[in-house]
């Protein structure tokens, strides 16, 4: 071990038994604990997990995005083209059980409707489910279909296909801001 001017002898480590290293600063806090640079030598890993897992979320967000900004941009095509009015019946609600392992889940069911144009029967399955039924056999519901593809239809006043489209872009909007909202609060 060197000694210093002092006399004091000096640890293999640069620091002396008072806590002062070679430079002459405290490597302790004011009660003589050793000093951990408050919180400044965390890894790699420690400082920026947050912006992986962030990253991560933003990522599987946007991918999801994507297809879900489709089916609203669909669905709102889909309501302006059906223009023309008809009639429709109920006339099978269609069983969808549930899957046993699946403890999430219940059963649906998915209604199918008939309606006539220009003297042509459509049946058509209703593109949402529902676990408790919307509808029941023999509902009369009035049908908007677009003039140029009459199998393209809505149901007068039943908004849930939008609704549905609508909810899900939302929720998969927030899961793409997650990382530059994180980064502007880090910032702050």
């Amino acid at each position: 071990m060197a000694a210093d001017t002092t006399g004091i002898s000096e640890s293999s480590y640069g620091v002396d038994q008072y806590g002062a290293d070679q430079h002459g600063t405290d490597q302790y806090d004011a009660d003589r604990q050793p000093n951990r640079n408050n919180g400044n030598d965390r890894g790699f890993w420690n400082r920026w997990s947050w912006a992986f897992f962030c990253g991560l979320f933003s990522i599987v967000g946007a991918i999801s995005l994507i297809p879900s900004v489709g089916a609203l941009v669909g669905e709102i095509t889909l309501r302006r083209d059906c223009t023309e009015i008809t009639d429709g019946t109920v006339t099978q609600m269609i069983f969808n059980p549930t899957d046993p392992s699946d403890d999430d889940s219940s059963d649906s069911w998915t209604p199918v409707f008939r309606y006539g144009v220009s003297g042509r029967i459509y049946e058509q399955r209703y593109s949402v489910a529902s676990s408790d039924p919307w509808y029941e056999v023999g509902d009369a519901v009035t049908i908007r279909y677009d003039p140029a593809d009459p199998n393209r239809y809505v149901v007068e006043g039943d908004h849930a296909p939008l609704m549905l489209y609508a909810a899900i872009t939302v929720i998969f909007l927030g899961f793409t801001a997650v990382l530059p909202v994180a980064i502007a609060i880090k910032r702050r």
